[in-house]
C-alpha cells in the first residue's frame, strides 16, 4: 500500500500558537484512505519553544495517525526547510506521495483522503483542492500566471454557492499551502527535490507546478475543500513590524528569478515590461526592498538557470488577456495593480491557454 507523508512546517510559531495548535490537531486526526499516513513534523530550527509546544500537543492529543519529528539545524525558509523535509520523508519514511502543509492551514479532515482519491483516479502529478479565508469566502481554488508571470488567483474573494466548483480543471500550479505531489515525479527534478533551497520562499509552489509541465505531467484544482487557511500569518509572527517590507522584499525577488528564465508568447511587451521597472530601480525610483529585491533577484536568476534552464509558459496552462493589456502593462507604471480581472473561474476560463501536447 502507498505511504503518504505529511510536511507539516513550523518555525518560531509561539505567537500564533492558538491557529497553530489547531492546525497541528486537525493534521493529526486526517482520514486515512487507500494509503499509510505519516504525519511529519518539519522544524526550521526554531528557537521560541514552539517545538517544544508542539511536543506537548502531540503528546495529549489522541492521534489516529503515526507521527514522526525532524528538527533542522537552521531555518531556510519554506522551499529549503521542505526540501530537509522531503529527503527525511523519502528516505527515512518511504513516502511515495508529500504534502507540503503550511502550520496556519486547518485542514478538514477527510480532504487529504479525496485529493489522493483524485490524484490517483485521474493521473495528476500534483493537485490542491478549494481553499477558504478565516470568513468563510474562497482564497483561491487554483493558481495561475499570465504572459508577465503575475499570479491569478481562481474564484478569490468569492462565496462557495457563487461559483461552480463541482468538476477538477488544469491550473499553472498548486498553492503551497496545502497541496499533494507525487515522489516519483519529483525524482525527476534537479538533485531530486521539489524546490530550489536559495529561492528561501516564494519561489517554490510556482516553480513546481511549472516544472511539472515541462515534463508534460498535469497538475490540477480538484472539488475538495481543503479547510481554512490564516494566510501570511506565520510570516507576520516571525518578521513582526518588517513583515510587509520583507514580503515586498522576497516577493519581487523571485519574480525577478522567474522573468529572467522565463519564455512566453508576448515575449517582446514581456521584455519591455521588465527593462522598464529595471530602470526604475537603478533611477532610484522604487523603495529600498524592491530595487534590493530586484538586484538580488538577478542573482538569484543566474542559479535557477543553472539547474533546470530557460521555464517556457507556452508548455504550462496559463491565462493570457489581450495584447492590449500587456501593451499597457508594459508602458505605463502600476497599471497591473489598477486594473483588476474577474477571478471568478466562468470568466478566468476564457482565457485560459492550454498547452498543444495536453490538446492533441
Amino acid at each position: 500500500m502507498a505511504r503518504v507523508v505529511v510536511l507539516w512546517l513550523n518555525y518560531n510559531s509561539s505567537k500564533i500558537w492558538d491557529v497553530v495548535k489547531e492546525s497541528l490537531r486537525s493534521v493529526l486526526n486526517l482520514e486515512r484512505g487507500n494509503f499509510n499516513l505519516t504525519i511529519l513534523i518539519v522544524d526550521g530550527g526554531s528557537t521560541d519553544g514552539s517545538l517544544d509546544l508542539i511536543r506537548k500537543c502531540i503528546n495529549e492529543v489522541e492521534t489516529k495517525n503515526e507521527v514522526s519529528i525532524l528538527s533542522l539545524p537552521e531555518n531556510r525558509g519554506y522551499a529549503g526547510n521542505m526540501n530537509g523535509g522531503y529527503g527525511y520523508a523519502v528516505n527515512n519514511l518511504g513516502a511515495d506521495y508529500v504534502v507540503f502543509l503550511n502550520n496556519d492551514f486547518i485542514v478538514r479532515s477527510d480532504s487529504l483522503r479525496r485529493l489522493f482519491e483524485w490524484l490517483i483516479r485521474e493521473g495528476y502529478v500534483g493537485v490542491q483542492g478549494l481553499e477558504l479565508r478565516p470568513d468563510g469566502l474562497i482564497d483561491n481554488s487554483g493558481l495561475f500566471l499570465d504572459e508577465f508571470g503575475q499570479v491569478q488567483s481562481a474564484c478569490r474573494g468569492y462565496k462557495i454557492d457563487d461559483c461552480d466548483l463541482n468538476k477538477p480543471y488544469f491550473i499553472t500550479y498548486p498553492i503551497g499551502s496545502y497541496m499533494l505531489y507525487s515522489v516519483d515525479f519529483i525524482n525527476e527534478l534537479p538533485n531530486k527535490q521539489p524546490f530550489i533551497t536559495e529561492t528561501f520562499a516564494g519561489f517554490d509552489d510556482n516553480y513546481l507546478g511549472l516544472m511539472a509541465w515541462q515534463k508534460f505531467q498535469k497538475v490540477a484544482f480538484v472539488p475538495v475543500i481543503e479547510g481554512t487557511h490564516y494566510g501570511t500569518l506565520t510570516f507576520k509572527s516571525v518578521f513582526g513590524k518588517r513583515a510587509k517590507n520583507v514580503t515586498s522584499y522576497w516577493g519581487i525577488k523571485n519574480r525577478t528569478a522567474l522573468w529572467e528564465n522565463m519564455k512566453c508568447r508576448h515575449y517582446t511587451l514581456f521584455r519591455l515590461y521588465k527593462s522598464r521597472l529595471y530602470l526604475m530601480a537603478r533611477l532610484r525610483l522604487l523603495n529600498d526592498d524592491l530595487r534590493r529585491g530586484i538586484f538580488d533577484g538577478f542573482k538569484l536568476a543566474e542559479i535557477v538557470r543553472e539547474k533546470v534552464g530557460v521555464i517556457d509558459l507556452e508548455k504550462a496552462v496559463h491565462v493570457e488577456f489581450s495584447r492590449s493589456y500587456y501593451l499597457t502593462r508594459a508602458l505605463i507604471p502600476g497599471i497591473s495593480s489598477t486594473v483588476k480581472h474577474d477571478m471568478h473561474i466562468k470568466y478566468l476560463s476564457k482565457c485560459i491557454k492550454h498547452p498543444n501536447w495536453l490538446l492533441g
